[in-house]
């Protein structure tokens, strides 16, 4: 007994095999692309979960702090993230696959207010803290824009809906996200005003040859629909509470 024991607890030890497709996700989770208390949902937990299905490969997200994924990768308790190649841990090991979708932030202006252009924006912002956005943008701050700061994108989207500020920039299918749960039409607030855009790929050890070939030839004739898969998504495990004014 006691040797079976032993063996289970070697192979529990063991680094994330060639095999298995373990990929890092933020531990906050990240709406609407991975979400759920173990990063069970989500618009690339389904995309993963068919390449899992048709690729015969073990495949899933593990939450791990932004801060600590280079080390997951370097201990072999990951293998995969889904970032843009700049940004991307370790970015010299890493193997990008894709592009697998576009990462597009939006803004967003309460009705009345159609911008042309970021030149016209007057007003107030609501912004997440930390982030750094477009030059076009940062230009307008503290002349022609006062900046509201939110923690996280519930907080800024309960902020822009009670009226706190006039725009806010967010990732569109962020917004349109967390609209739906709130029963907010979206449309209402969109304008064209893209500030930020820029393709996002799965980046996948450069050593885990078989899994970059696997994820390479999946992709190569999936595209990724995030506008038709939307509106499926569940509902995050943790109620989401906005409060828009009426």
């Amino acid at each position: 007994m006691r040797v079976g024991l032993l063996i289970i607890v070697a192979f529990w030890c063991l680094p994330v095999s060639s095999q298995t497709l373990e990929i890092m996700g933020s531990d906050e989770g990240f709406l609407p692309f991975y979400y759920g208390d173990t990063l069970n949902k989500g618009i690339l937990v389904e995309v993963i979960n068919e390449f899992s299905l048709e690729a015969g490969i073990t495949a899933g997200f593990r939450p791990m702090p932004r801060k600590r994924q280079a080390w997951a990768l370097e201990k072999g308790q990951a293998n995969a993230v889904f970032a843009n190649p700049l940004w991307m841990p370790l970015p010299s090991r890493m193997h990008a696959v894709g592009p697998v979708l576009t990462w597009r932030d939006r803004l967003f202006a309460q009705p009345g207010r159609q911008p042309a252009s970021f030149d016209d924006l007057d007003g107030s912002i609501c912004l997440r803290k930390w982030f750094v956005y477009s030059d076009q943008l940062e230009r307008r701050i503290g002349t022609n824009l006062a900046r509201h700061d939110s923690y996280n994108a519930q907080q800024m989207l309960g902020m822009f809906l009670n009226k706190r500020c006039d725009y806010a920039v967010m990732n569109e299918m962020e917004f349109r996200f967390l609209a739906k749960l709130v029963e907010v039409d979206p449309n209402f607030y969109s304008t064209e005003l893209i500030d930020a855009e820029w393709p996002v790929y799965l980046g996948i050890l450069k050593t885990e040859a078989a899994l970059i070939e696997a994820a390479e030839a999946f992709f190569a004739t999936h595209t990724v629909d995030a506008e038709a898969m939307l509106p499926k998504l569940p509902p995050p495990d943790r109620h989401i509470s906005i409060q828009p004014d009426k």
